[in-house]
């Protein structure tokens, strides 16, 4: 498995200082997050600097309407030209939201009957990433295929493959190991988002919630799961900067290669 950190758990650092500190506290590369550090038109140049750094394996889309990239289908086309430009192998979106109204995204995301095909993917694997109920008191099912297995038929159907986000599916008091061996056996796995989560809290630090982390990387191990998996925390999780931050991140990949790679006890 390849370690990745989420860029998007340090978007208030520049994108070259983020790349730099992920190589120095033990990730194998990073998982790209378009937010405003690539909303202008020199955004190449910036991601040709920051592959001078470290792999970037996995891109998602951005989580909310950025100037230079358009509405959510015209952003998920864009991502997917910049994936196959630079040899980034999945690209990872989110399903449309009905909170939101994203009636037009709603719509052309019902029309599709082959993603790959659709969006001209070519080694690129789009990938549909499971979406948490939303509200502390009430939950709501705020976007499109929330329920588990409505999103596994459909993007089974529709050629897709998935990136399941842990923190996303406690939010339902499912159980993460199931519903990842769920996913895995479909063939059609290519990301883990990992974070913990307790009550309300979502995107913790490892260690800091419920979730069963060190088993469900000791399974993804045992099941042959070969693809990448991501921290992907909130930034409040993390120090802001300076050595506290470095000896986070240092910690966190310690956690996730020790697990990945079975050594429980090292």
């Amino acid at each position: 498995m390849k370690i990745l950190f989420s860029t998007g758990s340090l978007f208030h650092l520049p994108l070259k200082e983020v790349f730099l500190l992920a190589g120095r506290t033990g990730f194998d590369g990073c998982d790209l997050v378009i937010q405003q550090h690539l909303d202008h038109q020199e955004y190449r140049e910036t991601l040709r600097e920051c592959l001078d750094i470290l792999p970037v394996y996995a891109l998602h889309v951005p989580f909310e309407r950025l100037r230079s990239w358009g509405n959510q289908v015209e952003a998920l086309k864009k991502s997917v030209g910049l994936a196959k430009e630079f040899a980034i192998p999945v690209v990872n979106f989110h399903p449309p939201s009905w909170l939101y109204l994203e009636i037009a995204y709603v719509r052309w995301f019902r029309s599709i009957r082959d993603f790959q095909k659709e969006l001209g993917c070519g080694g690129v694997c789009v990938a549909m990433e499971n979406m948490p109920l939303v509200g502390e008191e009430t939950k709501r099912r705020a976007y499109v295929l929330s329920d588990f297995n409505d999103m596994l038929r459909f993007g089974m159907e529709r050629n897709l493959y998935f990136t399941f986000d842990t923190t996303h599916l406690a939010t339902f008091d499912r159980d993460i190991v199931e519903a990842f061996s769920a996913l895995l056996e479909t063939g059609r796995l290519k990301h883990l988002h990992l974070s913990d989560h307790a009550g309300h809290r979502s995107h913790l630090f490892p260690g800091a919630g419920r979730l069963p982390l060190a088993e469900l990387l000791k399974t993804a191990r045992t099941l042959g799961y070969d693809q990448a998996v991501s921290l992907e925390v909130a930034p409040a999780e993390l120090p802001s900067t300076g050595e506290p931050l470095a000896e986070a991140l240092r910690e966190a990949s310690a956690f996730l290669r020790r697990h990945a790679a079975g050594q429980e006890h090292g």
